[in-house]
């Protein structure tokens, strides 16, 4: 059978590719790669584990019929295609309600109508929007993006239409850092770490040092994937985090890999700076642990810049 991931060549689709075929439940499947070159990561297709069995199919999500036909022998969906810079979706809120919620369902009937047993979907804690209590997943999101709002109108139509045919997970992921070879740098610790390796200054929200916000190392993203595939699949949500940090927090652990950061500071209010936690004891409960933390994925970050520090 085969394994089909949307969004192949991004950020967390880059990593999952390499990681699919050494997890015992996929060893023995194919995978398929299916991206649509919004954001040309090329190099994500680079070095690939030659043991592994792959396909690359160039789809858009939003054309129906071209997502069914990439369906084909398809029995695990990892849905990780979006639009998923929250500050552009601003810019682009038709493109990005067609991308994150049209084209999610595109790819999630058509795993339904093709008898996929499996569908992963990747949501996000930008659904919650801001507020001053903890969060678990019982909250009245208030999302305050495009991109938030897409991605719970997708998430909520998909676990509604679940008939029992086919196993849905939606992981709520915290703001994901660290290295991949599909490396993005518009999520606040991996733009930090760019910035202070160039000798750009951290551009940071005067006051908002003490707000905290939900963080997940990219390999523990990862691993929650492939443990909704394996261990859940129970038509639930499930927030994903690693640890609810501080801004103040996260400029530290730059500073401490990057000793010659600035911090600048702005009366401009960032999206990726506002204040929220998140409570993930539904997954733990279920047997999933994080085992990476913030400095670790700076550290990896510092390693890969180290020409710059």
């Amino acid at each position: 059978m085969t394994v089909l991931v949307t969004g192949g060549l991004g950020y967390l689709g880059s990593q999952l590719l390499r990681d699919l075929p050494d997890h015992p439940d996929f060893a023995d499947e194919s995978i398929r790669i299916l991206d649509n070159y919004r954001k040309p990561r090329y190099q994500a297709m680079w070095d690939l584990p030659s043991y592994a069995d792959y396909d690359f199919a160039e789809v858009d999500i939003r054309d129906e019929a071209a997502v069914r036909e990439a369906m084909n022998g398809v029995d695990t969906v990892f849905h990780l295609a979006a639009i998923t810079n929250a500050p552009e979706t601003f810019d682009i809120p038709e493109e990005t309600w067609d991308v994150n919620h049209e084209g999610a369902m595109n790819v999630f009937e058509a795993a339904r109508d093709a008898g996929a047993s499996n569908f992963v979907n990747i949501s996000s804690c930008s659904v919650y929007g801001r507020t001053n209590d903890e969060i678990d997943e019982s909250y009245a999101c208030d999302p305050e993006s495009p991109y938030g709002e897409s991605k719970l109108q997708s998430e909520q139509e998909m676990l509604d239409s679940r008939d029992g045919t086919m196993d849905v997970t939606a992981l709520r992921m915290g703001t994901v850092y660290g290295w991949t070879p599909g490396m993005r740098f518009d999520t606040v610790v991996d733009k930090f770490a760019l910035l202070a390796a160039t000798g750009e200054p951290l551009t940071v929200y005067e006051g908002a040092e003490d707000q905290r916000r939900p963080y997940i190392h990219v390999k523990d993203s990862i691993r929650s994937l492939l443990f909704a595939a394996t261990e859940l699949g129970d038509g639930e949500v499930y927030n994903v985090v690693g640890q609810n940090g501080r801004l103040q927090d996260v400029i530290d652990t730059i500073e401490t890999h990057f000793p010659e950061a600035e911090v600048g500071y702005t009366q401009v209010e960032q999206l990726n700076q506002l204040s929220y936690i998140v409570n993930d004891e539904k997954i733990r409960a279920e047997g999933f642990e994080p085992v990476y933390d913030m400095d670790q994925g700076v550290a990896e970050l510092a390693d890969k810049l180290r020409a710059f520090v």
